[in-house]
């Protein structure tokens, strides 16, 4: 029987490995090993997050969710006593966001570098620098795989250890990081979804590899060349070798076979049409689409129909595939960028209104009742619709004379209609 000592020890131990194991953004390779858990890709092929971006459909979802995302307006309001919102230009977090994230990127790069990062491996980070007031002054995007978080005492705060190349290893605080983890276990930080998905990205880089391979020796499988008695290694080399030179190769396909002291070629496999690699691709294609939960005729798959119409289908990607991930961004922002003394004051938000807007007869009919009926005014439609305001006599809201407040009587018409 162990000693209670040991036993407290074995029990330390395995509470430090399950705590690193929820802050790890990669799980660890005993964990690929378990039974019931998918296992490292079987195609043979390695999947990282730099070599999944080599699947077009790969790359594909990531610059869309991630240049979707980062063009987005985003700006910080402050919230008012009525209830209402006020645009907060003065605040030092909206140039930061808007515009220069530090004085060598923008913005939108900063903000799409962090989208990329957290769409393959599963968290973001940024090193966030502040002022002696403690306001945000730069943000700085730091790679997934040189950030590790950690906590050192159970229930005590997280820290993160950064370790960049030609850097020496700091130790940084919450304040100082702005982190976006993706789906998570722990919260903490989010599991990677080339990770998670390795074998449906690993089939597609083998289907991309075996087909550029096939290309490369004229597109089809390889055949037996019989031949009526043995070969001595000079001749044999010869044979191949000028074998390879006239029939091997794209440029080589369709020629006619010449064969010399009476050998003879029998094909053997199949063609890619027997193979059906083109269907495979294509599903593989879904599958990753799937993934990221990109529609496909985002993807540029002609034959894959929005369900209704293009305006549906946009209302959708936006509503489904972006609104998860800019409340992320927002709420991130609220909890690592601002101050506790400002998070009930001042909040950041996207605006979407942009890619929501229908046609241009749908966005007239809908002014024109909304002008009518009195809650929006001239200078609201001219500001939706990216123009400057006609001065004060645009922000009159109008008002149906017919209309009065539920239980009053318009004493003026009961007389007239007496």
């Amino acid at each position: 029987m162990p000693s209670p000592s040991s036993r407290r020890s074995l029990l330390a131990r395995v509470r430090s490995g399950v705590r690193a194991f929820l802050l790890s953004d990669e799980p660890p390779e005993w964990f690929w090993r378990t039974p019931g858990v998918s296992q490292p890709a079987t195609s043979g092929v390695t999947v990282t997050d730099q070599t999944a971006l080599r699947v077009t459909a790969v790359l594909s979802c990531v610059k869309v969710l991630a240049e979707s995302i980062s063009t987005l307006p985003l700006m910080v309001f402050e919230r008012q006593a009525s209830g209402d919102k006020r645009p907060a230009p003065e605040h030092p977090l909206t140039e930061i966001l808007h515009t220069l994230a530090n004085e060598e990127s923008t913005a939108q790069s900063v903000r799409e570098t962090l989208c990329a990062h957290v769409l393959l491996r599963g968290n973001a980070y940024a090193r966030v620098v502040r002022d002696g007031g403690g306001d945000v002054r730069e943000i700085w995007p730091i790679a997934p795989g040189c950030i590790q978080a950690d906590r050192p005492r159970p229930g005590g705060p997280l820290v993160f250890r950064v370790s960049e190349t030609g850097v020496p290893p700091e130790t940084l605080r919450a304040d100082q990081v702005w982190r976006i983890p993706g789906l998570s276990w722990g919260g903490a930080t989010g599991l990677s979804p080339i990770g998670i998905a390795r074998e449906s990205v690993g089939l597609a880089l083998a289907l991309e590899t075996n087909t550029a391979s096939a290309l490369k020796h004229g597109a089809r499988i390889a055949g037996i060349v019989t031949h009526p008695h043995v070969m001595d290694d000079p001749e044999y080399k010869r044979f191949k070798e000028s074998w390879d030179e006239a029939y091997g190769g794209v440029t080589n396909a369709g020629k006619t076979v010449i064969l010399e002291q009476g050998a003879r070629f029998e094909k053997v496999g199949m063609t890619f049409e027997d193979l059906q690699f083109l269907e495979l691709k294509k599903f593989q294609v879904a599958e990753i689409a799937r993934l990221f939960r990109v529609p496909l005729h985002m993807l540029f798959d002609d034959k894959a129909q929005p369900r209704a119409n293009m305006e549906q289908a946009s209302l959708e990607f936006v509503v489904y595939t972006l609104r998860p991930w800019l409340v992320r961004f927002e709420q991130t922002i609220a909890r690592d960028l601002l101050l506790p003394t400002e998070r009930r004051r001042f909040f950041a938000e996207h605006n979407v209104a942009g890619l929501l807007r229908g046609d241009f007869a749908a966005r007239m009919q809908g002014y024109a009742l909304a002008r009518q009926w009195g809650w929006l005014s001239v200078n609201d439609i001219r500001r939706l619709e990216n123009q400057n305001g006609i001065g004060p006599d645009g922000d009159v809201y109008l008002q149906p004379l017919n209309m009065t407040p539920a239980g009053e009587t318009d004493a003026p018409a009961a007389e007239e209609a007496a």
